[in-house]
């Protein structure tokens, strides 16, 4: 992935925020973003011809269908390139906390799930104990889904943006993106000494957890002034004009930061969080003499907040 991490594009991009096992929600996203359609079989099919997608990670936990989603991506991945077109993903907290072991987020319907697709005859498939081994064996570093998510980024550079879970810091950059998608990746694959890499998942200002930009009130101006000022240095060494972030569900919907250099896109969409109206963000790249890259935010009319559930 180091090799893929710093990207350009001439497409237009759209941001989606996290997910987390809702696949109404998620069909509902990728039909805002103008790129999905259903055949009359009920076949998913790509629409948005060069479009490319990133999503911000948390594909998994708190719904039922988390494995149908992510494999929902991958196949629009295919049709997208076909097309002119692509679909990254990004890694968040949750995909993490899976491939460790940890499923305190998952609920009844995605160990059903899970059961399912690692093929358990119908006698096990309701019993509990089967339906956690099936995951463990699916989810472990070297598994079938861990597999698949290793191809997925810690941080993504497209054009003059910055896409990271939950935001990239000067010491994630002094270690090196490219770095961390490479480690993350060779663990999520169970390579032979591939270790977790702690600046990636491992503490609260790693890639995967930190909240540095993305309070929707800083407890101070002076917290946000400093929020702000590192939010620049990252962004300067990075050749990068705004950074997009999901991770910490904004009440108020997408919405930007530090004089538009952070745009926090996880709306808390998933019936599992907030139950909120899909939105997504637009970003059309840098041309007719325009410097920077052109960001809109897309939503569904109205907004049903329930009350917040941390992470």
């Amino acid at each position: 992935l180091s090799q893929r991490t710093f990207l350009t594009t001439e497409s237009r991009i759209v941001a989606i925020g996290d997910l987390h096992g809702d696949l109404q929600k998620t069909v509902s996203a990728l039909k805002l973003a103008g790129v999905l359609d259903i055949s009359e079989s009920g076949a998913p099919l790509w629409c948005g011809g060069d479009t490319v997608i990133v999503q911000v990670g948390d594909l998994l936990d708190r719904g039922d269908h988390e494995i149908q989603i992510l494999h929902l991506f991958l196949r629009l991945k295919e049709q997208a390139k076909a097309s002119g077109g692509d679909v990254f993903l990004l890694n968040g907290n949750h995909e993490s906390l899976n491939i460790c072991g940890d499923f305190r987020y998952v609920t009844s319907g995605g160990f059903v799930e899970s059961a399912r697709v690692a093929g358990l005859p119908p006698e096990l498939a309701g019993n509990f104990q089967a339906q956690l081994k099936a995951r463990i064996a699916l989810f472990a570093p070297g598994g079938p889904i861990a597999q698949e998510l290793a191809n997925s980024y810690v941080a993504l550079k497209i054009n003059d943006t910055v896409f990271a879970h939950g935001g990239i810091m000067p010491h994630h950059i002094e270690y090196g993106l490219g770095r961390l998608n490479d480690e993350m990746s060779m663990w999520m694959r169970g390579e032979n000494d591939a270790r977790s890499p702690i600046l990636a998942m491992g503490s609260p200002d790693s890639v995967l957890w930190c909240r540095e930009y993305s309070r929707e009130v800083w407890k101070t101006p002076v917290d946000q002034n400093r929020s702000c000022a590192i939010l620049s240095k990252v962004l300067k060494e990075l050749d990068a004009n705004q950074m997009v972030v999901g991770h910490t569900p904004q009440e108020r919907g997408c919405n930007s930061a530090c004089d538009g250099k952070v745009w926090r896109i996880d709306v808390g969409m998933s019936s599992g969080v907030c139950n909120a109206r899909a939105q997504v963000i637009e970003i059309l790249p840098p041309s007719g003499g325009r410097s920077s890259s052109e960001i809109k935010i897309i939503k569904s009319e109205g907004s049903l907040f329930q009350p917040l559930r941390r992470k």
